[in-house]
């Protein structure tokens, strides 16, 4: 089943019913629970809010709890960053104002933002800059399941670097 958004991006539904899901206790208890914060920058409010939903349900299943920010524009990520320490960016290329390499820039030229993984999405990255910066890319429209493994596996690296 897939969902479909202005401007004909679709995005399929995630289907997790292979997982067991967590007991009451474990939830209660918050037992095993990270917090990762997920700053996450897309102009389409539709698709930036099913990814927050995915996200905040995707926390139900891997015990790491999502704490997902959403910004509009380049401008309005920047705002955040003054209140906010991301583990992980994930920002679409093409934004008002500033596009998404720009401010990917802007961000890790801060040095305590300059090791947060980042993950484009976009129909088409701008491929030659994100291999010369090494970034990895999603092409919209995507499939839901293959976003979040992919930020999955961003903050996995990232926590084998810091440890």
């Amino acid at each position: 089943m897939a969902l479909f958004y202005p401007e004909g991006t679709a995005v399929q539904v995630l289907d997790r019913t292979e997982q067991t899901e967590p007991t009451v206790q474990e939830i209660m208890s918050g037992q095993g629970q990270q917090e990762k914060t997920i700053l996450i920058v897309e102009d389409d409010e539709d698709l930036g809010t099913l990814i927050l939903e995915a996200l905040q349900q995707e926390s139900f299943y891997t015990g790491i709890h999502y704490r997902t920010l959403l910004a509009i524009d380049g401008m309005e990520a920047l705002g955040i960053l003054e209140e906010t320490f991301p583990d992980l960016f994930l920002l679409d290329y093409y934004l008002p104002r500033i596009n998404g390499l720009d401010l990917y820039d802007r961000m890790h030229a801060i040095e305590t933002l300059s090791q947060v993984p980042t993950i484009f999405m976009s129909a088409n990255p701008p491929l030659k800059e994100l291999r010369k910066r090494n970034l990895l890319s999603i092409r919209k429209p995507f499939n839901l399941r293959e976003l979040l493994d992919t930020i999955e596996q961003a903050l996995a690296e990232q926590k084998k670097e810091k440890d």
